[in-house]
């Protein structure tokens, strides 16, 4: 009992939180995290003002939540998808404030819906869908730029992985990311990485860190 008590206080420390939104949207194109940001920014512009706000990708069943991308170029999304903001505990009434509008991304409408926040899962292991990259960069030197970048945040990393890479639109650009998987963390450092994420880019759905979906995040998070 005394680790869920535990993991309860480690929760209400954390700077950031996610709000999710329902949404009524049927499609959308693979290649959308810069035009919806843009969407959203234009009806809340403070989120600009805070580099760790993200904006998360939205993502339907058939591509895996985001880890597969389709072949076709476009999303299907279910009823059970969710747009999600990144943002800091202490703006989360502004940012429901965002339920009712409607947006358009690439000439597909968006009706925000109904919000709830969602506090971080504790759990050893996070995934990275997006992580801003070179495109030249060997994956060696790739992996040893976020050891020390999160190093330099207290957070030593003994085992990563990250996946090939792939690009998005970026302001006109087209940029490079690789996904990237964090293994073996403590409590704190697991929260830690969701509220800080990696590299830049979070308003674009870069650098966010997610529950890895593994058994830790089903039965509790215990270490030795």
């Amino acid at each position: 009992m005394w680790e869920e008590e535990d993991q309860l206080q480690i929760k209400d420390t954390s700077k950031m939180i996610d709000v999710a939104f329902k949404i009524q949207c049927k499609t959308l194109p693979y290649d959308h995290a810069c035009d919806l940001s843009k969407a959203i920014t234009s009806k809340m512009p403070w989120l600009l003002q805070n580099p760790l706000t993200g904006i998360h990708t939205l993502h339907g069943p058939e591509s895996g939540n985001g880890w597969v991308r389709s072949e076709k170029e476009e999303i299907f999304l279910s009823k059970r998808t969710r747009l999600v903001l990144r943002i800091a505990r202490s703006e989360t009434d502004k940012a429901k404030k965002l339920e009712g509008e409607s947006i358009n991304v690439l000439g597909n409408d968006i009706k925000i819906g109904k919000p709830n926040t969602k506090a971080f899962l504790v759990v050893r292991d996070l995934i990275c869908r997006f992580v801003l990259c070179d495109k030249d960069q060997a994956e060696e030197d790739f992996l040893l730029d976020i050891k020390k970048e999160l190093f330099s945040h207290g957070v030593p990393i003994k085992k990563a992985i990250c996946g090939k890479a792939k690009s998005m639109t970026i302001n006109g650009k087209n940029r490079f990311t690789r996904s990237l998987m964090i293994a073996d963390l403590s409590k704190e450092n697991s929260i830690l990485l969701q509220d800080i994420g990696v590299g830049d880019g979070r308003i674009f759905g870069c650098g966010i860190f997610l529950p890895h979906k593994s058994i830790d995040a089903v039965s509790g998070f215990k270490e030795d």
